[in-house]
């Protein structure tokens, strides 16, 4: 159930606009709960920055330290998506589930800011906490956070929030070349600029052959990746893709290059989803199966924020989380 307090930290990201300062680096957060909820109710304008999100991203943490379920679940999109490590939970199951958690403190590090569109946004830090969840202490140990903010009407809201326990490598194996981080080929585009980078054409990425839809985009990754073209998996990312795997945060080129260096053909993928972010934007949530460094076989529930750009789907981020059940 730790992975509720990391998906919380996600649901942060959903409040709207905080108007309050924030330490960034130590993770010191507002003490002023009841103003950091009432802010997300302020429209936040499209031009939204990296301090906007990650003011957000505390406000619901702020939340949870305060037990203000309420305020919690109005930071949340209707159709929100919580990513975990025993499962998919929606919007009710997760506002139900968290009000069994004791949040006393936490810190935020490593802060990255991925801007897909103006509408669309993804933090994505470190964060560790001191909690209890249904009287149990959490362990204590960093987990890597996402969460994806949307503008609905003028309001940002949380729309999708992920947590993955940092691990460390096995031994003689760098964090860029992960086995299960080749699902990452759908990863998601660190850009600040939020702008779609051109990245080089290949025979999978061209016009007659352009996946309809962001699940076909994934797909079609995948494809690549069994057969390690990496000039392939290459031309659905974004220049500045982002990929976070429980050994850490690569970028494209790391992720790339773990797509050459190991082999993916025995995994398989299932339970897909595709949820509509934006108007332009989805998010594509499935199961992948194999085996793990280790070579035992390992379940991973992986998820990744498409963006189609003139016809063509490029993946921003992609995270995954190794399954407990």
């Amino acid at each position: 159930m730790k992975r509720f307090i990391a998906l919380a930290a996600l649901l942060l990201a959903a409040s709207a606009c905080a108007t309050t300062t924030t330490n960034t680096e130590t993770g010191n957060t507002n003490a002023n709960t009841s103003a950091n909820i009432n802010a997300a109710a302020s429209p936040t304008p499209a031009g939204v920055t990296q301090a906007d999100i990650e003011a957000k991203e505390r406000q619901v943490w702020d939340a949870l330290k305060a037990k203000n379920w309420d305020g919690f679940a109005g930071l949340l999109s209707e159709d929100f998506t919580d990513v975990a490590d025993d499962g998919i939970y929606d919007k009710a199951k997760t506002t139900d589930v968290i009000k069994k958690l004791d949040l006393t403190d936490y810190t935020f590090s490593d802060i990255k800011f991925v801007k897909v569109d103006d509408d669309l946004a993804v933090l994505v830090y470190t964060a560790t906490e001191k909690s209890t969840y249904d009287g149990k202490p959490s362990p204590g140990k960093p987990t890597y956070n996402s969460s994806a903010w949307v503008n609905r009407g003028g309001k940002w809201l949380a729309a999708y929030h992920q947590e993955t326990e940092a691990m460390t490598p096995p031994a003689g194996q760098g964090a860029n070349t992960n086995a299960n981080s080749s699902s990452s080929a759908a990863n998601t585009n660190a850009n600040k600029s939020g702008a779609n980078a051109n990245t080089s054409a290949s025979p999978a990425a061209s016009p007659a052959a352009a996946p309809a839809t962001a699940t076909d985009a994934e797909k079609a990754v995948w494809d690549a990746i069994k057969r390690k073209d990496g000039d392939a998996f290459a031309s659905f990312l974004a220049s500045d893709a982002l990929e976070v795997e429980p050994e850490g945060v690569r970028d494209k080129a790391a992720s790339t290059k773990g797509v050459t260096q190991m082999d993916f053909s025995k995994f398989t993928l299932s339970d897909w989803k595709e949820t509509k972010l934006d108007s332009d934007s989805a998010l594509v949530t499935y199961v992948v199966k194999g085996p793990n460094p280790k070579g035992q076989m390992e379940t991973m529930r992986h998820s990744t924020v498409w963006n189609n750009r003139g016809g063509q789907w490029k993946a921003y981020f992609h995270q995954g989380t190794v399954a407990t059940k």
